[in-house]
């Protein structure tokens, strides 16, 4: 991947650049972008605390964001940007100003170099480190007109969005959305005499490879998906097996898909052999030192719960988000939270903790019991990123 170097000489030029750091267009959030010397290697999104919130509850806060600052190798400077729905006209100085300032003093108490603080407001923008900011701010419109919304490469610049937009679905046929319902019944109708995870597993894999239809699904055309192609990932990915592989298929590629695969093989056999529980099977081999011609257990759950170095690729993705999004939107009600949190999994895979959050709030009012959306929003609302979010990675973005 080539590094696109983007320099900012002034506020405004920065702020033009954040919505690019961040990749989405934020709203009513906090901002951390944090610094490697003069090079820019991160950007984290948090939602803002109340305004009249307390200094101890602001503390607390404050505290949490810092730690996860610190999590990212090297960081020596950072600028917050406060993103509020409060416009400057309705305030004394600049919204979340004592939030601003706790912060700012908290990140210096801790070693980090404070480049500036900023404001984006409905009706203007300002710095929270500068006395002579003007009342009312600077216009929004010294954004808009930076040279940086210029200067970024086409091949570089990100297509933006709200974080609520992201988890919109895409409109559908009404009678497309029917035909994959019945096809999809089809499917089900051929399952319906198996009634364990090992015999719906091999059934699975019996009617249509696993490995093969998630690969190919991310070259199928999203905004014109086949109903066969839309109801054969419907099926599969009603089975937590088949879900859970072609999900991190999606993210890190074909062969961590057929090692997925492989694991879930190995465990239908022995249920079938022992007729003992999922869980327990997992958990004994977890606790044994090694277990020889097996693929490792720990390696598959470390990739669900991110605490592994090694990134996902983001264009697999992006593709799969889209893909994902028109299969939720043409599948049966009773269907959609297994993609739903496919999903939201990918999103706090990249970072979209409060993506996340919307599809997970979409899969439990479908089914409050579905146990992936319950394990999901326990890690997205603990506010656990993964561990590859503060790997270094091979290139830097930007440059201030």
């Amino acid at each position: 991947m080539n590094r696109t170097i983007v320099k900012t000489r002034e506020a405004h030029d920065f702020l033009a650049l954040v919505p690019q750091l961040a990749g989405f267009l934020p709203e009513n959030s906090l901002v951390l972008v944090a610094f490697r010397g003069n090079r820019t290697c991160g950007a984290m999104r948090f939602n803002l605390p109340e305004p009249d919130s307390s200094r101890s509850v602001l503390g607390r806060v404050v505290s949490s964001l810092i730690g996860t600052l610190c999590k990212i190798p090297g960081v020596d400077a950072v600028v917050p940007v406060v993103y509020s729905d409060e416009p400057i006209a309705s305030v004394t100085g600049l919204p979340q100003e004592r939030f601003a300032e706790v912060l700012s003093a908290r990140a210096r108490l801790c070693g980090f170099l404070v480049r500036d603080s900023l404001c984006v407001a409905p009706d203007g923008w300002g710095s929270y480190l500068d006395p002579d900011c003007p009342a009312g701010g600077h216009p929004l419109s010294a954004i808009a007109a930076s040279e940086v919304n210029r200067s970024i490469p086409a091949e570089a610049r990100l297509d933006l969005a709200t974080l609520r937009s992201r988890a919109d679905l895409p409109r559908v046929d009404p009678a497309r959305k029917a035909r994959v319902g019945r096809r999809l019944a089809r499917y089900q109708r051929l399952g319906s005499s198996a009634q364990t995870v090992p015999e719906l597993l091999d059934l699975a894999g019996d009617i249509i490879d696993p490995v093969a239809t998630a690969e190919a699904a991310l070259g199928f055309d999203s905004e014109n998906l086949a109903v066969e192609e839309a109801a054969a990932l419907l099926f599969l990915v009603q089975g937590p097996a088949c879900r859970d592989q072609m999900m991190l298929q999606f993210a890190f590629g074909e062969s961590v898909g057929r090692r997925t695969f492989a694991l879930n093989l190995h465990y239908a056999a022995l249920q079938r052999a022992t007729g003992r529980s999922l869980d327990d099977l997992v958990a004994e081999e977890c606790a044994a030192s090694d277990v020889p011609d097996v693929p490792d257990a720990r390696e598959t759950s470390d990739y669900m719960l991110g605490l592994t170095d090694e990134r996902p690729d983001p264009g697999r993705i992006e593709r799969a988000v889209r893909l994902l999004k028109a299969v939720v939107a043409l599948a049966p009600r009773a269907c959609r939270p297994a993609p739903l949190c496919m999903l939201a999994w990918l999103s706090w895979a990249m970072g979209r903790g409060s993506v996340a959050g919307i599809f997970i709030d979409q899969a439990r009012s479908i089914d409050p019991g579905y146990g992936m959306a319950e394990l999901l929003d326990t890690v997205v609302s603990s506010g656990h990123l993964p561990d590859w979010a503060f790997a270094v990675p091979p290139d830097e973005t930007s440059e201030k």
